[in-house]
């Protein structure tokens, strides 16, 4: 319908923004070749990929998308340079032409991926020029684009370079830009290199890729921290999420894959997690901070620092589940000001302090030669009535948390609210050792929350029957015949066996 049309001439930021399906749809003349007709389409209903739409309408200066094979995550990349381009941006008001660069790891992958993108979104005649590196510019497909030029809405031109990480840190210095899709994982020193590209201008960046490199500074650097770093959003994509991919295409793919990359292809999750030692943690046992019509137990676990900072954490229970609402990390505060802060921050929680049961670990009871008075009853001096008998077994504990975030029926029982993020940081960067420890390093919410699982599973435990007389008698009974059956003299030893 002609009202459905936009005409160039009339575009200006003040046009309303398009939509995502029929941003195409511009009053611009087709190209097409003497003597054969315009192709024929179809119309159909579009389809929605709801985690492109969330990645388009972010306005972080900083946006990730983590996403497996044939997820979209490529897509809209592409899409949201060549919006940026044109000014045709459909969730983000762009009042200049805009210049930018999309970085590939090489320059196979540059040609095959990310520029394949372009130019199979990018209508034709709204490209100006392009240069090339290799190849023709009349069949730019077929070669490595060095750069293209591009018309937009404001009369102007826009520049969408191309650059591949083989070409060296050095090629990425010396220009400012608005804007620079990585397509894929880069060397840490290139992604820095570009985002000091865009820092006169305010310039944005995004990057799309399937973490395959497993712990690497993206992990580090974006994955743990992307809850207390501002101006980032972090989107994942997995099979399920694109609504393009045929139930016949997943079983495919999964067909063909090895077990132990499927993770990553599938799921867009950081490989390499066999050391860690809750790799069943995961996006669904992070939660958004809520309130509850009722809580049938509170805890509030502390693990004191000397040297080491105070960790702490406050969790409800609720029924059959337990969520942690909050949690503290401190160094280089005496006992009296950590007990301020810690019930200071139980009151903003609307927690009364007499009905929440206060763990503290056992070492907390002991005396020192500093100290007559133990840490515990410094606590309780304060107003804390910390209980030292917690169950310290270290392989019990961590065996019941990782039971509870995700059995093996896939029944999550322990939620962490987003807005704990040193636990979420200890949490997915707590790893095994040597042997059958994990690494003492970074642990100590772990730790508190540890405690206070334990206490919550006892408490849940419905405690044993006491024995009747008979009971009793069969129990000692039972008792007395054990001793006589494995006493030295019983036992029969072959001297032949080695």
């Amino acid at each position: 319908m002609e009202n459905d049309v936009i005409k160039v001439a009339d575009l200006s930021t003040d046009v309303p923004l398009l939509h995502y399906n029929n941003w195409t749809q511009i009053d611009v003349p087709k190209q097409v070749r003497a003597g054969t007709a315009a192709a024929v389409t179809v119309a159909s209903v579009p389809k929605v990929h709801h985690k492109q739409m969330q990645f388009h309408q972010s306005l972080a200066k900083s946006r990730f998308v983590f996403g497996g094979n044939r997820t979209g995550k490529s897509v809209c990349g592409a899409l949201e340079t060549i919006w940026y381009a044109t000014g045709l941006h459909p969730y983000t008001k762009i009042d200049h032409a805009c210049d930018g660069w999309v970085v590939s790891l090489t320059r196979q992958v540059q040609r095959d991926v990310a520029q394949a993108k372009i130019l199979q979104y990018l209508p034709p005649e709204w490209i100006v020029k392009v240069v090339m590196v290799s190849g023709s510019a009349f069949a730019p497909a077929h070669g490595v684009i060095d750069f293209i030029i591009v018309r937009n809405v404001f009369g102007a031109h826009s520049k969408i370079g191309f650059r591949n990480c083989e070409q060296g840190r050095e090629r990425f210095q010396g220009v400012s830009l608005d804007f620079v899709w990585f397509d894929e994982e880069p060397p840490v020193e290139v992604y820095d290199e570009c985002l000091l590209r865009l820092l006169d201008r305010g310039g944005v960046h995004w990057v799309t890729m399937t973490p395959l490199k497993g712990r690497s500074w993206v992990y580090e650097r974006i994955y743990l921290q992307q809850h207390r770093t501002p101006d980032l959003a972090c989107f994942f994509m997995t099979w399920d999420d694109n609504p393009y991919l045929s139930d016949g295409e997943k079983r495919y793919l999964e067909a063909t894959l090895p077990p132990d990359v499927l993770a990553s292809r599938k799921y867009g999750q950081f490989v390499a997690g066999e050391g860690l030692v809750f790799p069943n943690f995961d996006r669904a046992n992070i939660i958004e901070p809520c309130t509850f019509d009722h809580v049938d137990h509170y805890y509030l676990s502390i693990d004191p620092g000397y040297r080491n900072p105070t960790a702490a954490v406050w969790l409800a229970g609720v029924g059959e589940k337990l969520f942690v609402v909050a949690d503290y990390e401190v160094a280089g505060l005496t006992v009296a000001e950590h007990s301020q802060a810690i019930l200071a921050r139980t009151r903003s929680l609307g927690w009364d302090v007499r009905q929440v049961k206060i763990l503290i670990d056992s070492a907390a009871a002991q005396k020192t030669s500093a100290c007559e008075v133990s840490t515990a009853e410094q606590y309780r001096q304060h107003g804390l009535a910390v209980d030292t008998n917690v169950n310290k077994n270290l392989a019990q504990g961590l065996l019941q948390m990782k039971t509870l975030f995700g059995n093996a029926a896939g029944v999550r029982s322990l939620f962490v609210f987003q807005n704990c993020v040193n636990l979420l940081d200890e949490l997915q960067s707590y790893y095994w050792g040597d042997g059958e420890q994990p690494k003492k390093l970074n642990d100590h919410t772990i730790d508190a929350l540890r405690y206070a699982v334990m206490a919550w599973v006892q408490q849940l435990t419905p405690p044993k029957a006491p024995l009747g007389i008979l009971g009793q008698a069969k129990q000692q009974m039972l008792k007395k015949v054990a001793v006589k059956r494995f006493a030295p003299e019983n036992l029969c030893f072959n001297a032949n066996r080695r």
